[in-house]
């Protein structure tokens, strides 16, 4: 990613992975898993978060198995009171019982009572009906009473109606007590978090066929929850309501009451009920009254205690803003685009998204906490992952490609080992990309007189010798280790070093090593080429070789796009003087020259022949050269030694004696071109015997 953060396709594959999670939202079934894992998110933050206030005035009494079954009890105990007798009968407890609950919880003090069991038709017992209604007008104004919408299926249709509790109870209109609906409608993953505060049946009728947005004939009659009746509030739309801790509102058992010992130590002889508003309801599993709520699984009485919690606390929760959903994955997309353009670093990167992917959902809890607003962080996690997942893929796929364009690249010009090396190294090899100064082993060949021979062949004759040159000689670069350059012509350019990030003295040698290794591979490899010519009756090649080492500027030279030609080259003065070095072979009869810097790091290697001190055109300062003979270990040529101190006695000007010298090494037979040109070179400095001389010969030509 380093290298290609700001790649088109790196951008291209962030806005793709945000347009794949808009299109989740779009299509069903997606969209509706997505949205359920909203709810099942938004929902855990009703135990992570800070719960809604607890109503310490409110009192579950709860109808559990233990008062169902009141096996517990001793025998006295149940003989001793009569409601308990009723109790242990049958469930629906004759209404006797209830007459009983009623005046036990207000003889406490409660200050209202609801009672979370219908009472929808006469009970088999006149008696029961009118002793419950005796105590319901003793305590009216203090009890609320449950109604309910029942729904049945009349032929084809189905009909939701309001159940209401039976005359036999309550006597005929008007009545001095409250009812309340206590209907429980679900969401539509089957969880309780709305309060629908009053409906009309047709209303009631939409939500149990999961058709919440009905519109109810006008005419109709609305009937209030059990939530506004405790409240004393009238109107209002269905709501989510926020809830309390867990633990809250945790049920008493009913039966208690009616037991001595209970009734003292456990509910401090009433105590407990003095002030307090009682829910009475069904705790027990046989009595199937559990609903599914963000805290879990709530008993329905339960339930109603944190929704009138809720409701006097006002702790209810909003609907994130319209569009929220859009504007998560467009923010996901902008910030992934910024990070993905300015960040360089892949850790820094992924360490960015996941802080800014945890920031973002303490920031909805804090809207949870500080402004009971529910902020789904879903789209927003969703995006930041696909938009991040794009951008490191494309990242990845970009930075693939860039690698095999410089593979390839850099396999035109050297050996797929070295290749392999240098692409280990991306670093340093992106570095070097960029531009950056090394020390370097450049070497130069031309072909000897190619323009006059080229004169005598045909275009086709021209390009097939030349390519045959061409392709022995850069296989031995690449056989070294060696980079080609460049092409110019018949000449060759190659490099040692160009692409190794830190260079030691010993990688410097093996350099200069290897370079004079290819060159004497060269040399060996144009003799064959040159006797399978003459076997052809073709002109042979002469060829001119210069190495130098030296430090050089190396990187990827050229025109960017859209005219984009790039090379990965070195230039410098080393550059300059390894051509200057391949030109003057021809002066000296050799077909090597190096540099002092190769031979001192080469000399214990090669057989080496000292050819002079010059400084070359366009350059002060004088550089011995050398040429190459062949590896050392074996016999040197006579008359090497003799021509050394010819070279000597040349640079201290004792003309004389390299001149005597020189006719001993002539006889030897050695190097008649180079004898040669020295011959002529101290006859005219002994003709004309320079002023101030130092032993440097400057050249004249290129």
């Amino acid at each position: 990613m380093k290298a290609h953060s700001r790649h088109p396709l790196v951008l291209s594959l962030v806005v793709g992975g945000a347009v794949l999670v808009a299109l989740c939202y779009v299509f069903e079934p997606m969209a509706s898993k997505l949205v359920t894992q909203e709810r099942v998110m938004l929902d855990g933050l009703h135990t992570t978060s800070k719960p809604a206030p607890v109503r310490k005035d409110v009192i579950i009494l709860g109808i559990d198995d233990a008062s169902l079954k009141l096996d517990s009890l001793w025998p006295e105990d149940l003989e001793a009171s009569p409601a308990l007798k009723l109790m242990q009968t049958q469930w629906p407890w004759p209404r006797g019982a209830w007459a009983h609950i009623l005046d036990k919880v207000f003889s406490a003090g409660a200050s209202r009572v609801f009672i979370d069991v219908t009472f929808r038709g006469p009970s088999t017992d006149p008696a029961q009906d009118r002793t419950l209604a005796d105590a319901l007008k003793r305590h009216g104004p203090k009890i609320v009473l449950a109604k309910k919408f029942e729904t049945s299926t009349v032929g084809n249709e189905t009909v939701s109606e309001l159940t209401l509790p039976h005359e036999a109870v309550t006597g005929p209109p008007p009545h001095h007590f409250l009812t309340g609906f206590v209907n429980l409608w679900p969401d539509f993953d089957q969880v309780v978090r709305t309060v629908h505060w009053n409906l009309t049946a047709s209303e009631a009728e939409a939500l149990e066929l999961n058709y919440p947005n009905v519109i109810p004939d006008v005419n109709e009659i609305r009937h209030s929850s059990v939530a506004e009746v405790l409240a004393q509030v009238i109107g209002g739309q269905p709501k989510r309501i926020r809830f309390g801790p867990q633990e809250a509102y945790q049920p008493i058992s009913l039966y208690q009451m009616f037991v001595p010992d209970m009734w003292k130590s456990n509910l401090d002889n009433g105590a407990v009920f003095k002030g307090k508003t009682v829910l009475i309801g069904a705790t027990a599993a046989d009595l199937q009254d559990f609903h599914q709520t963000p805290l879990g699984k709530l008993p329905g009485v339960q339930l109603l205690a944190h929704t009138y919690g809720a409701l006097s606390a006002q702790q209810f929760l909003a609907d994130a803003p319209y569009g929220w959903r859009l504007w998560c994955i467009l923010g996901s997309t902008l910030i992934a685009t910024a990070i993905f353009r300015k960040v360089r670093s892949p850790l820094l990167a992924l360490s960015l998204f996941f802080a800014i992917g945890f920031a973002f959902n303490w920031a909805t809890t804090a809207a949870f906490d500080a402004f009971n607003t529910e902020l789904p962080s879903l789209p927003f996690l969703l995006a930041m992952t696909a938009t991040s997942l794009g951008g490191f893929a494309g990242g990845l796929v970009a930075e693939i490609r860039e690698s095999r364009r410089i593979q390839r690249l850099l396999e035109r010009y050297t050996s797929p080992e070295l290749v392999k090396e240098m692409m280990q190294d991306r670093e340093g090899l992106y570095t070097t990309l960029g531009g950056v100064e090394r020390n370097v082993t450049v070497f130069f060949s031309d072909v000897r007189g190619f323009t006059s021979l080229s004169e005598q062949l045909s275009a086709t004759e021209i390009v097939a010798r030349l390519n045959e040159y061409l392709g022995r000689m850069v296989a031995e670069v690449i056989q070294y280790r060696g980079l080609v350059d460049k092409f110019i012509g018949d000449a060759v350019m190659a490099v040692w070093g160009s692409l190794r990030a830190e260079a030691t003295k010993e990688s410097t040698t093996d350099d200069a090593r290897r370079a004079v290794e290819a060159c004497l591979a060269m040399r060996r490899q144009l003799e064959i080429l040159n006797a399978h010519w003459r076997s052809l009756c073709l002109n042979e090649f002469q060829m001119g070789m210069g190495v130098h080492q030296g430090d050089a500027v190396v990187g990827n030279i050229g025109s960017a796009a859209p005219h984009e030609k790039m090379d990965l080259t070195v230039i410098g003065d080393s550059v300059n003087l390894a051509s200057r070095l391949e030109s003057i072979t021809k002066v000296y009869g050799v077909d090597l020259v190096i540099s002092e810097t190769v031979y001192d790091a080469v000399k214990e290697h090669f057989i080496c022949v000292p050819l002079d001190l010059v400084a070359v055109k366009g350059k002060v300062r004088p550089v011995a050269i050398f040429t190459v003979l062949a590896p050392a270990g074996g016999p040197e040529p006579e008359g090497l030694e003799d021509f050394r101190r010819v070279v000597d006695c040349y640079r201290v000007g004792d003309f004389e004696q390299a001149q005597a010298l020189l006719k001993r090494a002539e006889a030897s037979g050695f190097m008649p071109q180079l004898i040669q040109m020295y011959q002529q070179r101290l006859r005219d400095l002994r003709n004309a015997p320079p002023d101030g001389w130092t032993g440097v010969y400057t050249m004249k030509t290129k």
